[in-house]
């Protein structure tokens, strides 16, 4: 007598089971664009190799780009958990949802074809009870309409006997229609007794078999969810101790060798410079007492005239370059008086 109720706990299973499919759905959309981003990822950041000149040379760079491989292969391993999840799980939940639908619109059917059966039994009993009855108050009737005519001394014979032709013929029929009601009224009961014993039950027991098969199979869903991931959880470590070996990987001192081995010249350190002195001039020139230039005896040849003479005279390598002397400045000048009045220079040794 719970049918409506069943019916509605089917259809709640099957949405149930729709739901989770949905869910795993988009837990697979999930793992295809995570696998995307890193592809794109790892795309974005390799090295464009036009060139073996181009080809990276430090263990750094060569351990970046490993890590880099990995998590492309680590990439690809998500989209392996995506495809299986779409094939052992989404995909087998569908298939089984269209079958469980399938299966449940028959057996409702059924259900429905029972009752309606049992209805139409219960409708032919109840009109075999009601014209039973019916026919039973019209022989009461004609029995009460006999007796009074058969009492009445006023009433002829013919009326009399009219009266108990009536009653026999609706004696009669209400003994047919109580045969009638009586067979009806069996077969309804032996028609019930098997709707609630026989064909219902065994409704109720292809229902409840076919809502247990469906627990059953989000079970195993649910087991394959993640196994899906669980498979590949060994190629992932991998992933992840090659990104780890690629970091152990890194030598400073081979990248420093490196660095060391490019640049180098392998040209000498340059010498020492010799100190150049420039004071020697201006030494005499206070010890003199004069700002005149001395003249330079034996071999010595005045400087200014030695420049004068020696322009437009070439050396041996070009023309001899010009002697620069050390700049003046404001602070290195000074003037001093002598007894005399006189005033001479005098020079800082800045």
């Amino acid at each position: 007598d719970q049918f409506d109720n069943l019916d509605k706990h089917t259809q709640w299973g099957i949405d149930f089971l729709e739901k989770y499919a949905k869910f795993v759905k988009e837990r697979i959309e999930i793992e295809q664009n995570y696998a995307k981003q890193l592809r794109n990822l790892v795309k974005k950041y390799c090295p464009k190799r036009s060139s073996k000149d181009e080809e990276p040379r430090f263990t750094s760079c060569i351990a970046f780009f490993n890590i880099l491989n990995e998590l492309n292969d680590y990439a690809g391993q998500r989209e392996v958990v995506a495809e299986e999840m779409g094939h052992r799980v989404y995909g087998e939940l569908m298939r089984y949802s269209h079958d469980l639908k399938t299966e449940r619109k028959m057996h409702l059917q059924e259900g429905r074809k029972a009752q309606q059966y049992l209805d139409m039994c219960w409708k032919q009993m109840d009109n075999s009870k009601k014209k039973f009855e019916r026919e039973c108050r019209e022989a009461e009737k004609a029995q009460q309409s006999y007796e009074r005519l058969d009492n009445d001394t006023n009433a002829t014979k013919a009326d009399v006997e009219k009266a108990k032709q009536q009653l026999n013929l609706r004696t009669h029929m209400a003994d047919e229609n109580k045969n009638e009601y009586a067979a009806q009224l069996q077969n309804f009961n032996g028609e019930q007794h098997k709707h609630y014993y026989i064909v219902i039950p065994q409704i109720y027991k292809q229902l409840q078999e076919m809502d247990e098969r469906r627990t059953i199979k989000l079970s195993e869903c649910y087991r394959g969810f993640a196994d899906s991931e669980r498979k590949v959880i060994p190629i992932i470590s991998k992933c992840l101790e090659g990104m780890i070996l690629a970091a152990k990987s890194v030598d400073e001192h081979r990248d420093s060798q490196l660095v060391i081995d490019c640049f180098k010249s392998g040209f000498e350190p340059p010498g020492d410079f010799p100190f150049e002195d420039y004071s020697q001039n201006i030494y005499r020139t206070i010890s003199d007492g004069t700002i005149s230039t001395p003249k330079q005896e034996g071999m010595r040849i005045d400087s200014k005239t030695t420049v004068g003479k020696a322009k437009g005279k070439l050396w041996l390598f070009g023309k001899k370059p010009k002697p620069q002397s050390p700049p003046l400045t404001p602070t290195s000048l000074y003037t001093s008086s002598t007894p005399n009045g006189s005033q001479y220079p005098i020079f800082s040794i800045e």
